[in-house]
């Protein structure tokens, strides 16, 4: 894992519901109904990554895989899913609401209903959350 500065330059201020960035691989545009809650974007073994937490749907047993990691150039790497084993009701985890940088890695806050909230780190190999703890 290296320290090195994302190679992509974003442009997304909290409200917006476009994120556009660019860099050598070119200039993306990523439109959202809702506006997202964080975007960050990170450089990791020689890649730069890009990580859009969007909008929480809090309407009882919808899907809660609401982060998404993109590629330089748009494509989509991952889509985010918090671990249904954090509670005895995997329902009752909401999904991700927020992210912040930390030791060269996003470290993604996931919510849930009644029990705190928690927090995990991305698996680059196979996308999932891993390292979970409460949050706080």
């Amino acid at each position: 894992m290296t320290a090195e500065e994302p190679d992509v330059v974003v442009t997304w201020t909290r409200g917006d519901t476009t994120i556009r960035w660019s860099g050598p691989a070119g200039d993306v545009e990523k439109k959202y109904e809702l506006p997202p809650r964080i975007v960050l974007a990170w450089r990791e073994y020689d890649e730069t990554l890009v990580l859009v937490v969007e909008a929480i749907n809090s309407a009882p047993f919808t899907p809660s895989d609401n982060a998404v990691v993109y590629q330089a150039d748009g494509s989509e790497r991952f889509r985010l899913r918090p671990p249904r084993n954090l509670l005895p009701d995997p329902n009752d985890v909401h999904g991700f609401y927020t992210a912040f940088p930390q030791d060269g890695r996003p470290l993604l806050v996931m919510v849930t209903r009644n029990a705190g909230d928690f927090q995990g780190r991305i698996d680059l190999e196979t996308g999932e959350i891993v390292d979970t703890n409460h949050w706080r």
